[in-house]
């Protein structure tokens, strides 16, 4: 696409203008998709003339985080990871 992105500063955010492609895609620049977590998916929210997107955390970063934190016997932790799972696949879904 050739991006020159162009930032400006309005109320201590930053706000990014990017072009729109003739098919309606819009390129996230590297450095902004690193900064902010996104990986290969991104969830938008359209409320009012407004487009939020957001970085979808993946259900083996979270299951992982739950071993990590949460790890006490296998036992113990199966249920939590199949909760933790669980809310995940409804997120998805929803």
């Amino acid at each position: 696409m050739g991006l020159s992105p162009t930032w400006t500063s309005k109320s201590g955010m930053k706000r990014l203008t990017l072009k729109v492609d003739s098919k309606g895609r819009v390129q996230i620049p590297k450095e902004v998709r690193e900064k902010v977590g996104i990986r290969d998916q991104v969830s938008a929210t359209v409320e009012g003339g407004n487009i939020t997107i957001e970085p979808v955390e993946h259900i083996l970063d979270r299951l992982a985080n739950e071993v990590r934190f949460n790890f006490g016997s296998v036992e113990e932790s199966l249920p939590k990871l199949r909760r933790a799972a669980e809310r995940e696949l409804l997120k998805q879904t929803t």
